[in-house]
């Protein structure tokens, strides 16, 4: 690696540039296209031999709501998607892109695609802080021809599923190409306007007509108003000739039928015309550019797998900031804003926690908390829903945030339905003893719906359409996986930890924390045995242990909620009652379910270590298997542990050692696209299993455990982007590319705390390969900005800005010794112990060096 500097003198547009995407050839299929995105508006751009393509996607589209009756087949409702736009370049002549010729480029310093053929180049970006698409088109051909922008529908102009409608028309409005879509179901509505306009060049309208013949509509300069419900395809006929001319994409969404979605579309055009293709763009660069300038990750090896592992972690961060910003709700796991093949893909519209986490896990060190609001926006928005599915699904109080939920969260349920749920949910009733009006309301449900979800495959047996149950009772995949609201209250606890925002963490995050504590506080399935230990009944554990005893999935989360609660009760000096009851619950809280408890799921030989288990038993998948969730869940177990709870961290310990042995000591078979174990391992400070998973993670060595697609050469693991569609049919993914980015955050620059709701101290490359060099600027809970960088095993430097103040405790860096501590512009302090501790004032910065 080059001699190690500081942020500030890096070439950070070198720097970023590594990670480029770069392609001499066309994409086999549009999944591999080039990602553009504003943190609302997205899309993949990919070409045909004559075309440029996209799929205009928004996170705050969805063709319905929890409460639709209407999409009971797995798969099947849909949201994100606005409209296709194929921009035509050749009418009769040679293809423009062809594999002899092409050249592909996606600066992700700039955040720009340009896409250069035969005659042809093109340029796009998705502007920043305005939804719009500019593209510039220039055409040198020595013969010139007709450009056609479609604007196409995604799906017929009028499509009814039971109790849902789609509605699609085109238009011209004051000179521009429209396309306006409407949702409707019962008293819910959603509508989004794709709207297109040129600039710098002559051009027509046209419209095919009902018989698919070509209708003029007039000069593109005239205002009209037109469109029948049939018609699915506008075009733009922009006049032929040599240089250069420009394309805006607009779109809008709203959930309100009184907004005019149109009108705010062709606004955003109107403004985008108004300042300019050059100055769009430069305001576009200058928002990229400070973003980059935010934090970094170097690395260098002499067989060159730790660039490679360099070059998916800046793309992380350019995916996040491309799909995830100033927006109302999170991008989908599966397909992002990405999806390029219309409305179907697996899994549906609704967000999976276990899945959407991973894309959030590696944000906070980055330091670009903004990435976080929509996600947090979503999940705030939900809170009254999910106190009323706590009180009705499962007679507790607080809060109750499922697995799989829809994006305003859970449907309020007739109270008879309420009632019969509870009973045959907390095992009162015998399942066999369903009413049938339960059922049939059932019947029309989303079986990917967390309280639906001992729904499972169904098919059309002579007409009638049917399915068949899991066979576990009302037990599915994640009916009872209560993990998941905890997962999201730590998220909503570390954003406070690392902005100290005081009054965030009263109006947002406490509700959530306190709500989620109160759920299992008043769980009725909760209950303190004759052992004096609060035990939990019949739930499960990340999809499986159906109806356990003391599940991972819920210890864990109890482990982890209270202790959160009770500090953050605390900071605010609220709920002094209530915190008298969540203390004397939590110091009587069953442990962690171990090898060497009764009736654990999986039991370890006479003479060997315990190791964490999924549940005790029975349960009723007869699934016996370790866990390792204590090493990346809530902060129950990394280094920081080993000195307060000697026996949780040599117990995760014995866990991996134990998985060590089943892989045959082969790390990489570890290694699937949800796998965090690359996080456990670096959180444990094991920095060459950390190596091999990590670098197998990305190279999708296990590929053969997901979805693939096939072409002619058989199974294709990634696409020439780096996405993958693991999870299956338009449903491209980066999930390992996070679960890689705080797997590597942790091995470099790790800060946890010796359990939930203590104080986080820093570690140095506590989990760094040996054969690596890195080079970082990362950030740490209490607004630490941390640079440091490591040459062949030695730390060279290590600088720390108080961003905002407080005490910083970090390891000794170097293991042992003396440590110099100078702040800019003081005197210099000895450290002497190996826990260094030191209070700063905001904004100061700091030098640690060896005292050699």
């Amino acid at each position: 690696m080059e001699k190690a500097v500081e942020s500030q003198n890096m070439d950070m547009r070198e720097h970023v540039s590594r990670a480029d995407l770069r392609y001499q050839h066309t994409v086999k299929r549009s999944e591999g296209g080039l990602p553009l995105g504003n943190g609302r508006m997205g899309s993949l751009i990919w070409t045909s031999p004559s075309a440029l393509k996209f799929q205009i996607n928004r996170a705050d589209v969805y063709a319905n709501d929890s409460r639709t009756n209407s999409f009971n087949q797995r798969h099947s409702d849909y949201a994100y998607g606005c409209g296709f736009v194929d921009i035509d370049l050749v009418d009769y002549g040679d293809d423009v892109f062809r594999d002899e010729g092409i050249r592909q480029h996606l600066s992700l310093y700039d955040a720009t695609a340009s896409i250069a053929g035969n005659g042809v180049e093109a340029e796009a970006f998705a502007a920043s802080g305005h939804d719009v698409f500019g593209l510039r088109i220039h055409d040198r051909r020595q013969e010139p021809q007709v450009i056609n922008l479609k604007l196409k529908m995604l799906r017929p102009a009028e499509v009814v599923t039971k109790n849902h409608s789609a509605v699609s028309r085109l238009s011209m409005r004051d000179g521009m190409m429209v396309l306006h879509q409407e949702f409707r179901e019962g008293d819910y509505y959603c509508a989004s306007a794709v709207v297109i306009a040129i600039t710098g060049r002559d051009a027509r309208v046209r419209m095919n007509d009902e018989y698919g013949g070509r209708q003029p509509v007039g000069d593109y300069r005239e205002s009209l108003v037109i469109g029948q419900p049939n018609e699915t395809e506008m075009r733009l006929c922009v006049k032929p000739g040599n240089g250069s001319f420009d394309i805006f994409i607009g779109s809008a969404a709203c959930f309100d039928e009184k907004e005019d979605v149109i009108g705010e579309a062709i606004q955003t055009i109107r403004l985008a015309l108004q300042s300019g293709y050059d100055a769009m763009l430069a305001e576009h660069r200058r928002w990229w550019h400070s973003f980059w300038d935010k934090s970094y990750i170097r690395l260098q090896s002499v067989d060159g797998r730790a660039e490679f592992v360099e070059q998916h972690y800046t793309y992380y961060l350019y995916l996040m900031a491309s799909n995830s910003r100033d927006s109302r709700f999170p991008p989908n796991f599966g397909g992002m804003l990405l999806s390029p093949r219309g409305d179907l893909r697996h899994w549906g519209a609704m967000h999976w926690w276990n899945n959407m986490n991973l894309y959030y896990n590696a944000v906070l060190p980055t330091g670009h908390y903004e990435l976080f609001h929509p996600y947090f926006n979503m999940y705030s928005s939900m809170y009254d829903s999910c106190a009323a599915a706590a009180r009705q699904q499962w007679g507790s109080q607080g809060i109750y945030i499922p697995e799989v939920v829809s994006f305003n969260g859970l449907e309020e349920l007739p109270e008879d339905i309420a009632k019969e749920m509870r009973d045959l949910y907390l095992l009162r009733k015998p399942w066999e003893q369903m009413s049938d009006r339960f059922r049939e309301y059932a019947d029309t449900k989303r079986p990917h719906e967390s309280r639906w979800n001992w729904k499972y495959h169904e098919k059309y047996v002579d007409g009638r359409f049917t399915y068949k149950e899991r066979g576990y009772g009302p037990f599915g995949f994640t009916t009872h996986m209560f993990a998941t609201q905890v997962g999201i209250a730590y998220h909503y606890w570390l954003y406070y930890e690392y902005t100290k925002d005081e009054e965030w963490l009263r109006a947002r995050a406490y509700p959530i924390i306190r709500g989620v504590a109160e759920f299992f506080h008043h769980y009725p399935n909760l209950r303190k045995d004759e052992d004096g230990l609060y035990h939990i009944y019949h739930t499960t554990s990340d999809e499986k242990y159906y109806g356990g005893k003391d599940t991972m999935d819920s210890m864990a989360a109890m482990h982890t909620i209270f202790p959160i609660a009770l500090r953050a009760s605390d900071i605010l000096g609220e709920d002094r009652d209530l915190r008298q009851a969540w203390q004397e619950l939590y110091d009587h809280l069953a442990p962690l379910p171990r090898s060497d408890q009764a009736d654990a799921v999986l039991k370890t030989g006479e003479g060997e270590a315990a190791v964490w288990v999924g549940a005790l038993g029975p349960v009723l998948d007869h699934k016996s298997h370790i866990d390792v969730k204590p090493a990346y869940f809530g902060s129950l177990c990394s280094l920081e542990t080993a000195a307060s709870n000697r026996d949780m961290f040599e117990t995760t310990l014995a866990t991996i050692r134990y998985q060590e042995e089943l892989i045959d000591r082969e790390w990489s078979r570890a290694s699937s696209e949800m796998s965090g174990m690359a996080r456990v391992l670096a959180n444990m400070g094991l920095a060459e299993p950390f190596k091999q998973v990590v670098l197998a993670q990305l190279e999708c060595v296990n590929a053969e455990r997901d979805y693939c697609y096939f072409d002619d050469t058989g199974r294709i693991k990634s696409f020439e982007n780096r996405l993958t569609v693991r999870e299956g049919v338009n449903c491209i993914s980066i999930q390992r590319l996070g679960n890689a980015a705080a797997a590597l955050q942790s091995a470099l620059c790790q800060s946890q705390p010796a359990g939930p709701g203590q104080d986080s101290v820093i570690r140095l490359f506590s989990a760094c390969p040996a054969d690596w060099n890195a080079e970082f600027s990362l950030w740490c809970p209490g607004g630490f900005n941390v640079k440091s960088s490591i040459q062949g095993g030695d730390i060279s430097y290590v600088t720390i800005t108080a961003a905002l103040g407080g005490t910083c405790r970090i390891r000794n860096p170097w293991g042992e010794g003396e440590v110099c501590l100078q702040k800019k512009g003081g005197e210099v302090q000895i450290l002497k112990d190996p826990l260094l501790q030191f209070e700063t004032e905001t904004g100061e910065e700091f030098l640690l060096s060896p005292n050699r």
